[in-house]
């Protein structure tokens, strides 16, 4: 499947009688959008469906100086597809910092190899940036990992497993909505290789341009079908309290009235 296949796809006899149920009035009301997409796909229909992945130009950045030109191009879109891999570890106990990030426009994708570059102040700011939104599946646990390396204002952020969950999909992972939404197949071969390995391959490349590009098309995708919520920004939840703080709560102004469960209000 190719790209120009995605929104030919979208439009089957289906989507038409949807909209032709809705009038003129060109909007989905919210019992309509629960109805069109099934809780989740059919996972032997799936394996019969094409293979879809990005065809455009991917940008390996390792050094610092492939970053002015990267980011001069980020900067001009308004949506970017955003994805992050880590290097998987199979002893328990053991974790490693994040490997890779990944943003996409529709013709470029641009994979950072942080195990390389750390984050830089450049490229912190972009993902800062409230006027540029960066989409992703999951994105909780990939902005954590990469707050790690460098802490950055966390705005601009849009969560495509919620929007989908708002449409009444129940399994919302990125293959399963690219199943959804395209009637298409994301390749997993990739997933659990080395991502800190030197001689990155292109197969590694092109997995993670397309996890990242194919965010920006289901974007675009629920975009176009008049799909997206009104206000569609994530927002990082706040930080659990630590165990030490969970005993008491503060009253007062802050004064501490100790842990005994009958004083409490």
């Amino acid at each position: 499947m190719h790209k120009q296949d995605l929104q030919t796809n979208s439009e089957s006899a289906d989507t038409e009688s949807f909209y032709q149920s809705r009038g003129n009035s060109g909007e989905a009301t919210a019992s309509e959008k629960e109805q069109r997409f099934p809780e989740r796909p059919n996972k032997e229909q799936v394996k019969t469906f094409p293979i879809l992945a990005f065809e455009g130009k991917i940008h390996l950045i390792t050094e610092k100086k492939g970053l002015s030109q990267a980011l001069k191009t980020l900067c001009r879109e308004s949506v970017l597809g955003f994805d992050t891999e880590t290097r998987p570890t199979f002893k328990k106990g053991k974790r490693y910092t994040v490997s890779l990030l990944q943003l996409a426009t529709a013709n470029d994708a641009f994979l950072f190899r942080l195990n390389h570059l750390g984050l830089p102040e450049e490229l912190a700011s972009l993902l800062a940036d409230p006027d540029i939104l960066k989409v992703g599946v999951a994105i909780l646990d990939d902005i954590r990992a990469l707050r790690k390396l460098r802490k950055f204002e966390v705005k601009g952020f849009v969560e495509l497993s919620n929007i989908a969950s708002e449409l009444g999909i129940v399994t919302c992972g990125l293959r399963n909505l690219a199943a959804i939404f395209f009637g298409a197949r994301i390749s997993k071969k990739a997933q659990l290789t080395n991502w800190e390995r030197p001689d990155f391959n292109s197969g590694q490349a092109l997995y993670a341009a397309t996890d990242a590009w194919i965010c920006l098309e289901m974007y675009r995708f629920l975009d176009r079908e008049n799909l997206l919520p009104e206000n569609n920004i994530w927002n990082m939840p706040e930080s659990p309290l630590p165990k030490s703080s969970r005993r008491y709560k503060n009253f007062n102004g802050g004064r501490k009235i100790g842990n005994d469960p009958k004083t409490m209000e």
